[in-house]
């Protein structure tokens, strides 16, 4: 049976072939590495089940640096972007919104949506979404 790893290769390269990848300032990928860019990271989940359906989770986080706005005086506060959040969010969702492929043995399905989360010891916030997974013996599927 197919892995959510496996899963996160497609959802990586449906992200990665669309306007997704060229609207950010970082990257699509599975890890965090530069944090003051805009960066899509995929973070596959557990699968739960033994049976020929099973289901599962990606998350899909979207990470955005935060904004520093000028209090005067020489002093600035860090405050989340979040129409930039809401704009990646609504580019990525537009893209992976209710997947199937014929004989492959899964579907998913836009799910919790949620809103935005401090990245702790960076000036950072992110929003993830979750895929939910619908995993099916492919004996079953074709």
């Amino acid at each position: 049976m197919i892995t959510t790893e496996e899963i996160a290769i497609r959802v990586f390269q449906l992200l990665q072939e669309s306007d997704v990848a060229k609207m950010i300032s970082g990257c699509v990928d599975y890890e965090r590495n530069d944090y003051t860019q805009e960066d899509v990271i995929i973070v596959p989940h557990t699968i739960d089940g033994e049976g020929s359906v099973r289901f599962g989770q990606i998350n899909v986080n979207i990470h955005v640096p935060d904004l520093t706005i000028s209090m005067g005086r020489g002093k600035s506060v860090k405050r989340t972007n979040t129409k930039r959040l809401i704009e990646i969010r609504a580019k990525v969702i537009e893209i992976l919104q209710n997947h199937y492929e014929r004989g492959m043995g899964y579907n998913w399905n836009i799910g919790r949506l949620n809103p935005p989360i401090k990245e702790p010891d960076h000036d950072e916030h992110f929003v993830s979404l979750a895929l939910e997974l619908t995993v099916r013996d492919k004996k079953c599927n074709q």
